[in-house]
């Protein structure tokens, strides 16, 4: 907390709202990730955790989900009773433990116009030719 007061006398943004964590093929549940998002949730009610999925996003699509604790969830860790038997009786099964959060992502009018004459001064004169199977 008195590093978000040393952010804010010195003006720059110190609302976070959460943190990211990066996974593979997106297997990211743990009793770790469980145990920090509660943290973070029990303290700022609106944080989100972000999943990155490098491995997804190399292959083309970008992989970015953000998701927080249901309700449920929450009361059982604030009871400190996360055991099989507590989840099972308060039927909550993996469907049921994090909600997701819609992502949208916007680009400034500058960055757009950046990335429209980058693309116009590519050194690639045809970019389909590189899919061809016969170019060198």
């Amino acid at each position: 907390m008195e590093m978000m007061r040393s952010l804010r006398h010195v003006n720059i943004d110190h609302l976070h709202v959460g943190w990211y964590q990066s996974t593979y093929y997106g297997s990211f549940v743990s009793r770790a990730l469980l145990d920090s998002q509660f943290s973070y949730q029990h303290a700022i009610e609106e944080s989100v955790v972000l999943i990155y999925d490098p491995i997804k996003t190399a292959q083309g699509s970008l992989s970015l989900k953000a998701y927080r604790l249901t309700p449920k969830l929450m009361e059982i860790c604030k009871e400190k009773d996360f055991t099989p038997e507590a989840l099972k009786k308060a039927n909550i099964g993996f469907e049921h433990m994090f909600e997701e959060v819609p992502i949208i992502i916007k680009n400034s009018h500058l960055i757009n116009v950046l990335m429209w004459d980058l693309e116009d001064k590519s050194t690639v004169a045809d970019k389909h030719e590189l899919l061809n199977l016969s170019s060198r």
